[in-house]
């Protein structure tokens, strides 16, 4: 695993107290994020530019990764479910939280950004987009 010294992201590992390492893995790391009991980080161990350059090797294991400790965080009874909340925009490494859910939580994040993209509708658009990914999907294999 190439590991840059100006990469904190790279670093996490070595960094992390081996008692916070969830995994080591060759495509991704997760960590126990400051002690907060539910939150983990999970990057890729590779540079990237973000989820959609990041090797198929680590695609086809994002996917079970996630499942995996949120079924195991919901079996522990502590959580109801887990959020899965995206980090990549300002690093070299695809990155996301892993955060345990109870019931009372309030909401992670405001959505309010996310909700002003509604007033830019543009039908033509989104549906040259919803047939450009049906194409991607099909020849990907993964119409089931």
């Amino acid at each position: 695993m190439a590991h840059h010294t100006d990469c904190k992201i790279c670093g996490m590992l070595e960094a992390a107290s081996p008692d916070d390492v969830v995994l080591a893995g060759d495509h991704w790391g997760v960590v126990a994020m400051q002690d907060v009991p539910g939150m983990f980080m999970a990057f890729s161990r590779e540079h990237d530019g973000g989820v959609g350059s990041i090797s198929d090797a680590a695609a086809a294991g994002m996917g079970p990764l996630i499942k995996s400790i949120s079924q195991a965080l919901v079996s522990t009874g502590q959580f109801e479910k887990v959020s899965v909340i995206y980090l990549g925009d300002n690093a070299i490494h695809t990155h996301f939280m892993l955060l345990g859910r109870k019931p009372a939580d309030t909401p992670v994040f405001d959505n309010t950004p996310l909700l002003a993209r509604f007033a830019n509708k543009d039908r033509d658009n989104a549906r040259l987009l919803v047939g450009h990914l049906r194409d991607v999907i099909k020849v990907a294999g993964l119409t089931r």
